[in-house]
């Protein structure tokens, strides 16, 4: 780990005489770094032909600073629509995927249904052509067991005959 920060050097253009160390007693911070580079820059007539003014350049800097600030501050607003429009999809694909699962859970019910009612027809058509079957007799005096109590009350009332004396 170092303790101490190497020292700060300017070396103005066109003038590597006149270079200057960064105080070490002053912390390195970005306003006294700004502070040292103006002070330190010279004017114009040192700077060489075509040279920006210090004043202009610090000036540059702030709007390039307020620029970028601008720049994050839109960055953070996208971030958080994409993190809000991530959020709704994953709700719309969950949603998408229950009313898929309950369009299965109809159509299994649908078929199953209709597999009943197969079931119910051919039942229907075996008893129907079981009349003349074993099976068929087997209902008949099934029927007819739980039938005959009845016929004997009929039986006890007197029969009329047709022909009248």
């Amino acid at each position: 780990m170092v303790d101490r920060v190497p020292a700060v050097l300017l070396f103005p253009k066109y003038r590597k005489h006149s270079s200057v160390k960064f105080p070490s007693d002053l912390p390195i911070t970005l306003p006294n770094l700004l502070h040292f580079l103006l002070r330190h820059a010279g004017s114009e007539q040192h700077a060489g032909p075509g040279a920006p003014a210090p004043g202009a350049v610090f000036l540059a800097l702030q709007r390039e600073v307020q620029a970028l600030r601008g720049a994050r501050e839109l960055l953070a607003q996208q971030l958080a629509q994409m993190w809000r429009d991530d959020r709704r999809l994953t709700f719309d694909a969950l949603g998408a995927e229950a009313g898929r699962e309950r369009r299965r859970a109809e159509e299994r019910h649908r078929e199953a249904g209709r597999r009943l009612g197969e079931a119910e027809a051919r039942l229907r058509a075996l008893a129907d052509g079981a009349e003349n079957t074993p099976l068929g007799v087997l209902l008949r005096a099934l029927r007819d067991t739980t039938e005959a109590p009845e016929e004997p009350r009929e039986e006890a009332q007197p029969k009329r005959s047709h022909m009248a004396s």
